[in-house]
């Protein structure tokens, strides 16, 4: 459903910068309040969040800090919130969530998709998960688990554990289970995404 209220309040707090200052902008200098443009579209971030890469048994730190920065956005065109999220490996690296299915919509074979599948997927590091006909094969290599805050305040970050599937189309389906201390089980979340090449994305406006 379209926040046209939300979307006007949004445009009128647009206000794009010279082409000159918008050059010596990356996805980087984006905070809250800022404007970016990709895919057709202009979003405004609504807020920014951190994840901090840990180990994965015990959520401990680890020797060197990697972070992933994730912007909540809102689209000036079709009145939707999405995702993007970025971090710097080798090179920036961007990808955009729209799509985020229920668990009861993942599928493992011809069940659905459960908390101890998930985790016997990640104990014999192979297995596929379906969604509306797609399928993503797990990949060990990109599951890692992490400390969520929004303010980069780590030692009351939330943890979570990201189990990573990718499809041959390119999208990447990401499960999470959030491990808070007076949860029994964790809460699960999962989206898909597509990455974004660096170079068709602009920062319009920062606040």
């Amino acid at each position: 459903m379209i926040d046209v209220a939300r979307r006007i309040d949004a445009i009128r707090t647009l206000n794009i910068l010279p082409d000159d200052e918008i050059k010596a902008l990356s996805i980087q200098s984006a905070v809250a309040g800022s404007f970016l443009e990709f895919g057709n579209e202009t979003f405004k971030v609504l807020s920014v969040s951190y994840y901090l890469e840990v180990k994965w048994k015990n959520f401990k730190r680890k020797k060197h800090d990697y972070f992933i920065t994730e912007l909540e956005l809102f689209s000036l065109e079709k009145g939707e919130l999405s995702y993007l999220e970025w971090e710097v490996d080798d090179e920036l690296e961007i990808s955009h969530t729209r799509t985020m299915p229920k668990l009861r919509e993942l599928t493992f074979g011809d069940r659905k998709l459960t908390t101890q599948l998930l985790e016997e997927i990640a104990e014999e590091e192979e297995g596929q998960v379906s969604y509306k006909g797609d399928v993503f094969d797990y990949s060990e290599d990109d599951t890692w688990a992490g400390l969520f805050s929004r303010a980069k305040d780590f030692d009351q970050g939330i943890p979570v554990r990201a189990y990573e599937f990718e499809s041959a189309k390119g999208a990447c389906l990401t499960i999470e289970t959030w491990h808070e201390e007076s949860d029994e089980r964790p809460d699960r979340e999962a989206f898909i995404s597509y990455p974004i090449n660096a170079r068709s994305l602009r920062v319009i406006q920062v606040a």
